[in-house]
């Protein structure tokens, strides 16, 4: 099993103290996934985020027209990563698959016991959201930065 070090070391839980990290770790469950299996899939519901401690994923999305299909590479996530993270935020099915490229190894968080950190240290729950917050937004970023280019592209090509 990942040490709260190796936790702490990683963004979703920078800045979360040693004490706070002995409450949290307990909460954590271990899952293992085989290369080319798939841990989410893009629609179905979901409750947790997972934190890759070694390995390495792809997430696929979907287009509308090649329902069934998993769709387009978007990313690949590797040690320190977390996906299924917006699930904990808004509450809706999973907006993308994730299928394991390689022997996976996480750390699992579900909402209920991102609530129970809530209940029991709302400091500790107040970083650990305002980390998803920072990640989101980088995402975020960079996804901004992809269609600023697709865009200009197209709009070169539109222009010839």
């Amino acid at each position: 099993m990942k040490t709260a070090r190796f936790l702490q070391d990683q963004p979703l839980f920078g800045g979360v103290d040693d004490q706070a990290m002995q409450k949290i770790m307990p909460l954590m469950r271990e899952r293992d996934f085989a290369a080319g299996e798939v841990i989410v899939q893009e629609g179905e519901d979901g409750d947790s985020l997972f934190v890759i401690c070694s390995g390495s994923v792809e997430v696929l999305k979907a287009s509308p027209e090649a329902a069934g299909v998993f769709g387009k590479r978007i990313a690949v996530l590797t040690v320190g990563d977390v996906f299924g993270e917006m699930e904990l935020i808004d509450m809706q099915r999973r907006s993308a698959t994730v299928r394991a490229l390689e022997s996976v190894s996480t750390l699992a968080l579900s909402n209920g016991d991102l609530l129970h950190i809530y209940e029991f240290d709302p400091p500790t729950f107040t970083l650990i959201v305002m980390n998803l917050a920072r990640e989101l937004s980088r995402r975020l970023r960079s996804i901004d930065d992809l269609a600023a280019r697709y865009m200009a592209s197209n709009s070169d090509a539109d222009s010839s």
